[in-house]
């Protein structure tokens, strides 16, 4: 089985325009996930999906692959489908990368695809410990409740007794995201805005795997200088 990691990367951004370009400790918040991400050893191939020139230039100038899915997309579930197809029939499990998350360790994205080869799941995704009060509360957090088997019950950017920290890091079956892209967004996935929640409203089961790591993501340009330190802490 062959497993590719899809990093979908675009300019528009609410909260921090041309994010992916932004500068971390003198490198690209895109070219830090890309170089974390192919550190990971059971994923054959790994691309940036993005549809912005920019971008594309840049990642191509640090040796990166690009594939370039056209269309306006609802989600990042939707864009990666989108690039998927573009990359053909090969690979059986497609592993989404946040374009935000400079801190990704590669060893969870193994586990990410050693859980698909080797179990029948559906999806799969990362989750770590809450470490305060504030991060509870905030909006910016996405929190999961799991099930005792280790499945995801539900998400949601609120409050949630007994949750963990969600790290948008998804592994789907190649069929079960040709799937989900098929389907309308969900009720639930309007409510919180978090696509997850049409994989868990349509039946899919979405196996949570534990990291104590570090996933600092960049949501906003303060958070750039906490990234800095975290990576001046870790050497």
């Amino acid at each position: 089985m062959k497993a590719v990691i899809v990093i979908p990367a675009r300019w528009a951004s609410t909260r921090f325009p041309g994010k992916p370009l932004a500068m971390i400790a003198g490198t690209s918040l895109i070219q830090r996930v890309y170089e974390r991400a192919k550190l990971a050893r059971r994923a054959n191939a790994i691309f940036v999906a993005t549809d912005d020139k920019r971008i594309a230039d840049h990642v191509a100038s640090f040796g990166g692959k690009i594939v370039q899915p056209k269309g306006d997309f609802q989600s990042g579930t939707d864009r990666i489908a989108a690039a998927l197809n573009l990359l053909g029939g090969e690979f059986d499990q497609v592993i989404n990368v946040q374009g935000d998350e400079p801190l990704i360790d590669s060893e969870s994205i193994d586990a990410l695809v050693e859980s698909l080869q080797t179990t029948k799941v559906d999806m799969a995704t990362l989750a770590c410990p809450i470490e305060s009060d504030e991060e509870l509360r905030s909006r910016d957090i996405v929190k999961v409740v799991m099930a005792l088997d280790g499945k995801a019950l539900y998400f949601s950017r609120a409050p949630l007794a007994g949750a963990l920290r969600h790290i948008g890091v998804y592994g789907y079956q190649t069929r079960v995201l040709r799937a989900l892209a098929r389907l309308e967004p969900s009720p639930l996935e309007r409510a919180e805005s978090l696509e997850q929640l049409r994989a868990l409203q349509n039946g899919f089961r979405i196996q949570v795997l534990h990291t104590p790591k570090p996933h600092l993501g960049i949501d906003r340009p303060e958070d750039v200088l906490r990234v800095e330190q975290e990576l001046a802490k870790h050497g």
